[in-house]
């Protein structure tokens, strides 16, 4: 899986409330960006879960975040960056 990938799925994963509240604070191009991937997803196998679960881990999320570490998180498969068009294309691919 793509990075951009892995976030949409984890936003997915975490719940509509949890990732609203991470959406909230996106700009909009991340937001587009996001979505755009989220209808894009296909089916997430257990074991595609368990990836991105893995992943998110390594990255040091906790369930306990607040919105705005949760984001810092996601954005950790982006080094550090906002996610974007160019990162969409696949240039920070893990």
């Amino acid at each position: 899986m793509k990075s951009l990938q892995k976030a949409a799925a984890f936003l997915v994963m975490i719940g509509l409330e949890r990732g609203r509240s991470v959406l909230d604070l996106m700009d909009s191009d991340e937001i587009k960006t996001v979505v755009d991937a989220i209808g894009k997803l296909p089916a997430l196998t257990p074991e595609m879960q368990q990836l991105v679960w893995r992943e998110f881990a390594a990255l040091g999320y906790k369930e306990d975040m607040n919105p705005s570490d949760t984001l810092n998180a996601i954005r950790g498969l982006f080094n550090g960056s906002k996610i974007s068009e160019r990162a969409a294309a696949g240039w920070f691919q893990k």
